[in-house]
């Protein structure tokens, strides 16, 4: 399936905002249109035409053949993009093949990658003559309902559509997939005098050949400051896992998202950050070791909070890689390790007596990489994920998970209580691993 790109309009309430190229305007470190084209290339869509007009040039000058980004752009130029969206994407018909299906997009709006996913699955099965429609029904959800496309809808089909109607159950998205209908409508309203692309889906609206599709994640039409700002707060939402542990979820990303904010902005890699959160973590293990407990522990929570904007920053700007996944394990268990070696020889170098020292911090390394190495044999086994929100149940509380097990360090380090530190690692991280083998028993049979 090939993508369509609306970017020829001049975007002036931006202006306030950005003196670039409306497409061009970043968001959260990619410009607008840069972030929906990755979006589409998540979902295997790496062919797209650009409808160009007021900024043409510098649109083509900035994202070239799309070859830096892994898709293939095509550029088709609207003249009279001032008469409205319509023109632009009836642009479109001088490249259009007979029967193909393909997504039509505004460049300025942007989508949760669910939303399209759904809208592509739910293209498999329209009719051959009909225009899928993504739309919004959440009317209490939906940012500046004034200013959107509404629509007079009877079931899953559209009866109208206008940004002044008074009866309406859902609105517009912005998000189509067309068979060739809407080409045969556009045509048709324009030879009219009828120039909006809401005038076309309005002729297959009283035919009723507009199938809507209901969304259920967040999108947003960037079309203002105001929007920007949502746009913004939305993006950085969605970065937080449902996978999060306690600790993750309550402290670390109201410090992580912050940063991802701040770094966004910089060329700076998810790779390159797992490293500075690894030397992070080498400064707190040797401070632990000459006796500086305090920043020991503060530290500790610092990587772990720097742990959780790789990630973030990786999904907030397409850069994951399987690669990235590894070396970002990897050098989490090293961290791990240095961090309680620190700790384990500050208590050493004071006690009388190395053998407690010894026994129990042996435990407490033995312990640490349980819980990642469960699960991943388990899901290499039964081919099946442990979810620890729900097969832990109420354990699942436990602070056995690395964002559990460094915030237990940061308190150990602030009040000096290292071997009890030493002690509790230990035992929450080996109790967690019997009893989800336990839990696992019972799942698969094992």
């Amino acid at each position: 399936m090939r993508a369509v790109i609306l970017a020829a309009g001049e975007g002036s309430r931006l202006r306030a905002l950005s003196q670039r190229p409306k497409p061009l305007i970043p968001l959260l470190g990619l410009p607008l249109i840069e972030r929906s084209i990755l979006a589409l290339k998540e979902c295997d869509i790496k062919d797209c035409i650009i409808i160009t007009g007021c900024y043409a040039d510098e649109i083509r000058d900035y994202l070239g053949n799309g070859r830096q980004l892994g898709v293939n752009i095509t550029y088709l130029h609207n003249s009279d993009w001032k008469l409205g969206n319509g023109v632009s994407a009836a642009t479109f018909q001088e490249l259009y093949r007979e029967n193909e299906k393909y997504i039509l997009i505004m460049a300025d709006h942007i989508f949760e990658l669910e939303i399209l996913k759904s809208v592509i699955e739910a293209a498999k099965i329209m009719e051959d003559d009909e225009l899928l429609l993504a739309s919004d029904n959440r009317l209490e959800k939906i940012h500046d309902l004034d200013e959107c496309t509404k629509i007079s809808a009877t079931g899953s089909r559209a009866e109208r559509l206008g940004k002044d109607l008074e009866n309406f159950n859902a609105v517009d998205c912005g998000l189509f997939v067309d068979t060739g209908a809407l080409q045969k409508a556009l045509a048709k309203s324009i030879a009219q005098g009828a120039y909006a692309l809401t005038d076309a889906v309005n002729i297959l609206a009283e035919q009723g050949k507009v199938k809507l599709h209901f969304v259920n994640h967040n999108w947003v039409d960037v079309d203002d400051p105001a929007s920007y700002k949502y746009c913004e707060t939305l993006l950085l939402r969605s970065l937080i896992p449902p996978k999060d542990g306690l600790i993750s979820r309550v402290i670390n990303r109201k410090f992580s998202l912050r940063i991802t904010k701040l770094l966004s902005s910089t060329k700076l890699t998810p790779n390159q950050i797992t490293i500075l959160s690894f030397l992070v973590s080498i400064v707190s293990a040797i401070s632990f070791a000459f006796l500086n407990p305090i920043l020991g522990g503060i530290l500790a929570q610092f990587s772990s909070i720097l742990d959780g904007v790789d990630g973030e920053i990786a999904r907030l700007k397409y850069l994951q890689s399987k690669y990235g996944e590894v070396f970002d394990s990897i050098l989490d268990r090293y961290a791990d390790y240095f961090i309680v070696i620190g700790m384990s020889y500050a208590w050493y170098s004071t006690s009388a007596n190395s053998l407690p020292v010894l026994l129990l911090s042996a435990a407490a390394l033995t312990g640490l990489p349980m819980s990642m190495l469960f699960k991943e044999k388990y899901k290499t086994v039964t081919g099946k994920s442990y979810l620890p929100e729900i097969n832990d149940g109420r354990l699942r509380y436990l602070p056995a998970n690395r964002d559990g097990r460094l915030f237990l360090i940061m308190l150990g380090g602030i009040f000096n209580l290292i071997p009890a530190t030493l002690l509790i690692l230990a035992a929450v991280t080996h109790f967690q691993t019997l009893y989800r083998f336990k839990v696992a028993r019972n799942l698969s049979n094992l």
